[in-house]
């Protein structure tokens, strides 16, 4: 017996290994790759914006994805509907979808699955930009390995069915809708809402960023993100709701907007305003944003709107390192098995002065202010769960730092921080030279 737990120990468990990726063949081949990217020419075509959404709130049971404690269990009630909200984009011959989930992530298998059927309408993966709320209280069941179905309940094909379909719906509605606007955006800091959850007192990303588009009649489209997790709800809440994502955009519509877009920015290591969890916060953090983005509608600063790509890349990774001490770690076979082999890419969308960059992980929002300072001259955002997911992605000083987020969920070594970063200001400055 003991000689059969040392050779299941030497087949499943390894040191860590700490050369930095930096160190590896990958890194500048990954450099090389976004070198390749071919920046977007002025155009004076004008830029037309359409938008819809798709509810995706289930009619019956499913389990509720974002807690562990919660063991699979399906949702009790519906307190607040889900939906997939889309904005389309066209000038000359350019499209370009963004779509957000009221979800915990964009599942990569509903990834794979619109890789499939998005040819059906017309649009290639590469044309679509894709991210989620992140709300903890939406639906599960959309994973079928063993820390997936931990996190989000036993998989089930027809979540993936239904909500890729509704993808779809979504993005030829808001195809049907596509008239000339304009753009104007801004960064406005929020300390207020919230805070480092992985390191007290340290350094947090507060900036709420805001993106507005307006058409002729006068009718506006808002685009927002901000860092802090959507998990105003404990896990004892069974709920179906799209926590204050869901209170922001809702009060945004009722002040004015026809149609507003939540995204999940750099939310790797930032929780929402220290409060005690329930529907309480989940209101003031709804209300707080909403509020916010309605009193600077006017100090938004105009952008220009004569460029328009979008697309994804494949971002390269070494081998998966799940820690299980902080020394050691699971073989790279026995982390293909528990996570799945996915996807991972870094998507762009660049619209005149606005860039938006999107990456498969909860990226740190202590790691975006060298990216933001990047340009004067357009604004850039960055957001997580694009489609493809590879844990958190944390300040590589931080690597040995006693936490959940750089201990259990920090997946593929040590340097990540700064390659990721350093990947997606090659991007910024590749795309607006």
């Amino acid at each position: 017996m003991v000689g059969m737990v040392l050779f299941i120990l030497i087949m499943t468990v390894a040191p860590i290994n700490r050369t930095p990726v930096q160190e590896s063949d990958i890194y500048p081949a990954m450099l090389a790759a976004i070198d390749r990217i071919q920046s977007s020419h002025e155009t004076e075509d004008s830029l037309l914006v359409g938008f819809a959404k798709a509810n995706i709130t289930p009619n019956r049971a499913v389990a509720t994805a974002g807690y562990v404690k919660r063991h699979g269990a399906p949702f009790t009630a519906v307190h607040d509907s889900i939906f997939v909200r889309t904005m389309v984009f066209r000038q000359g011959h350019t499209k370009a979808a963004l779509v957000s989930l009221d979800m915990l992530i964009v599942p990569p298998r509903i990834y794979q699955r619109l890789k499939e059927s998005l040819p059906s309408i017309g649009y290639s993966i590469h044309q679509i930009y894709l991210s989620a709320t992140h709300t903890h209280n939406s639906i599960g069941q959309w994973e079928n390995h063993f820390v997936g179905e931990m996190y989000a309940g036993p998989y089930e094909e027809m979540v993936i069915e239904r909500v890729s379909q509704a993808i779809a719906t979504s993005i030829q509605q808001a195809e049907a809708t596509l008239q000339p606007a304009t753009l104007s955006s801004k960064a406005i800091p929020l300390s207020s809402g919230v805070s480092n959850r992985l390191v007290s007192g340290g350094q947090v990303d507060s900036l709420l960023h805001v993106a507005e588009f307006r058409y002729i009649d006068g009718r506006k489209m808002a685009i927002s993100s901000y860092t802090a997790h959507a998990t105003c709800l404990s896990s004892k809440e069974l709920n179906i709701s799209r926590d204050y994502p869901g209170v922001l955009v809702d009060e945004l519509e009722k002040q004015g907007y026809a149609f507003a877009l939540f995204m999940a920015g750099a939310v790797g290591s930032h929780a929402p305003a220290p409060m005690a969890d329930g529907w309480d916060r989940v209101s003031f953090m709804g209300n707080l944003l909403a509020d916010t983005i309605v009193r600077s509608s006017k100090e938004l600063i105009p952008r220009r709107t004569d460029r328009l790509a979008v697309g994804r890349l494949p971002l390269l990774l070494g081998k998966q390192q799940i820690k299980i001490l902080p020394d050691w770690r699971v073989r790279a076979w026995a982390s293909d098995f528990l996570l799945g082999t996915g996807e991972p890419t870094l998507s762009y969308l660049h619209i005149g002065d606005l860039i938006l960059i999107g990456a498969p992980c909860d990226f740190s929002g202590m790691l975006t202010p060298p990216i933001y300072q990047v340009t004067n001259n357009a604004h850039v955002l960055i957001t997580s769960f694009n489609g493809g997911y590879i844990g958190y992605v944390t300040p590589d000083q931080l690597y040995d730092y006693d936490g959940y987020e750089t201990q259990t969920m920090n997946w593929y070594g040590v340097g990540n921080g700064d390659y990721l970063q350093t990947s997606m200001i090659r991007m910024i400055n590749r795309l607006d030279p």
